[in-house]
């Protein structure tokens, strides 16, 4: 459900038609929280049907219209109680690291390649995070200047202070995933001066156990 949640929090900076949201979810929120388009505009119909936003036409060009949603009353508190709550972390699914433990049925090249892409990922992803925490630490979005401008002043550290700890936490979160990776190509380095063997040759090809269950 964190999807609708974020909408709401969105919503709450300034009204915004779908195709706004959708952008500015795509420069904030989904820093944390990855959604496709579509399922956006799907949150925000059910959103609007249990009355959490409101929707009112508004002109677009010379014969169109688009529709530009505003949070409600209701819609703030199921903000409020989503926050409330206080949520377990989620258990690990991670698809990377669930390759890595089978590596062994690869060769010494393919977990290279593997390590690499991670690495190269993940040093982009720490520079995005971090100039994304500089730029919200000098109070420097568009999105962040309307939410200070209708925020009282006694709020305003608080509204800056957390969001830029999560950034700075994702920011180390991405260099421990460049630590992991070099030290996996150390790994796969080692492990190949140790097997004798070539850089493009499986180190083990998986087979079915010996002792197959007989048929009944």
């Amino acid at each position: 459900m964190s999807l609708r949640h974020a909408l709401l929090a969105l919503l709450e900076a300034r009204p915004m038609t779908g195709y706004e949201l959708a952008k500015q979810f795509d420069v904030s929120a989904a820093y944390v929280w990855h959604a496709h388009h579509p399922q956006i505009y799907t949150e925000l119909r059910r959103l609007e049907s249990a009355g959490m936003v409101e929707a009112e036409e508004a002109p677009r060009g010379i014969a169109a219209t688009k529709r530009r949603y505003f949070l409600t009353d209701p819609g703030c508190a199921e903000l409020l109680r989503w926050l409330a709550e206080v949520s377990e972390p989620g258990r690990e699914r991670d698809a990377a690291y669930l390759k890595a433990t089978y590596f062994e049925f690869g060769s010494f090249d393919l977990a290279r390649e593997h390590f690499r892409g991670h690495l190269e990922h993940y040093r982009r992803v720490e520079a995005h995070w971090s100039a994304h925490a500089d730029q919200l630490e000098r109070r420097d979005t568009a999105l962040l200047r309307r939410r200070l401008a209708h925020a009282p002043q006694h709020a305003h550290d608080a509204i800056v202070a957390y969001k830029v700890h999560v950034y700075r936490g994702l920011t180390e979160r991405a260099r421990t995933e460049v630590r992991w990776a070099e030290q996996g190509l150390e790994l796969v380095d080692r492990l190949e001066r140790d097997a004798g063997i070539p850089g493009d040759t499986s180190v083990y090809r998986p087979t079915p156990p010996r002792d197959q269950p007989s048929a009944s």
